[in-house]
């Protein structure tokens, strides 16, 4: 070999390692920089309080993302308007979520769950109103929701059938308020959602719940399809089954046991 041919070699040695080198330099500015995630009101697993964003999910969520190296940047929004921001690339990130075959066109979910979440039904506590776990049997009531809230796929599923008579209020506090005025018959909610809200404007004793629960539902943090994170969904679904497992979990039920016990 001749030594314009090796020195050629070495040349293209160095460029090669000097490419690779840039290439993990670019991913590791990449990956280091804050992640925007969008959320919605939900409380107690995802609110504002004082000005501050809390809540059980908010909590698991910054502690999911600090031990895998990142910093997050978390904004409360309607849930239409985070999922917007999602589809259109605006946002890395949005929690928590229920799975759905529409946001799967352009969300891509962790395997793990989040959270787990019951649905329920509530009315008022002079209401007469009897449910034996058949949605259709309530078909003469009038149902008040929250705009752009999933309530797990079976409500859902009852919603688009027409079966059931649903209204849309802006927001919780505003559906709980429209049940105490006899404009809905029957609430429906995450259950240690509606505990938090009622207690909190003193109404939880004008309320009772409408046993069996409508759902247990897992719900999930969704990526940005638009902005190719896949590795970190990977990453991330092995921290939420260690935060699980460690006891992390528990502590943070315990930290917010005040605000989704009845009494």
């Amino acid at each position: 070999m001749s030594v314009a041919s090796e020195r050629g070699n070495k040349m293209r040695t160095i460029s090669h390692s000097l490419l690779a080198i840039l290439l993990a330099l670019s991913c590791s500015i990449c990956f280091a920089a804050t992640f925007k995630l969008a959320s919605l009101s939900y409380p107690p697993y995802e609110y504002i309080e004082q000005g501050e964003v809390k809540g059980i999910a908010v909590d698991i969520v910054r502690e999911a993302f600090r031990l895998m190296g990142h910093q997050v940047s978390i904004n409360i929004y309607p849930m239409r308007r985070s999922l917007e921001m999602i589809k259109n690339g605006e946002a890395d990130g949005i929690f928590t979520v229920f799975k759905t075959p529409e946001r799967e066109k352009y969300i891509i979910y962790s395997n793990e769950a989040v959270l787990q979440l019951t649905i329920s039904l509530w009315a008022r506590n002079d209401s007469n109103i009897n449910f034996d776990g058949e949605l259709a049997r309530l078909a003469p009531y009038r149902f008040g929701a929250v705009r752009g809230i999933s309530y797990g796929s079976r409500f859902d599923e009852f919603i688009k059938s027409g079966v059931l008579n649903v209204e849309l209020a802006s927001d919780q506090t505003s559906a709980i308020r429209m049940v105490l005025a006899q404009r809905f018959d029957i609430l429906i909610s995450n259950h240690a959602g509606a505990i938090h809200e009622m207690k909190k404007m003193g109404l939880l004793n004008d309320f009772k719940v409408l046993y069996p629960v409508v759902q247990e539902q897992e719900t999930f943090f969704g990526f940005a399809k638009k902005a190719h994170l896949e590795p970190l969904r990977d990453e991330l679904d092995q921290v939420l089954k260690q935060l699980k497992q460690n006891g992390y979990y528990d502590l943070i039920y315990k930290k917010y046991r005040d605000v989704v016990t009845p009494r």
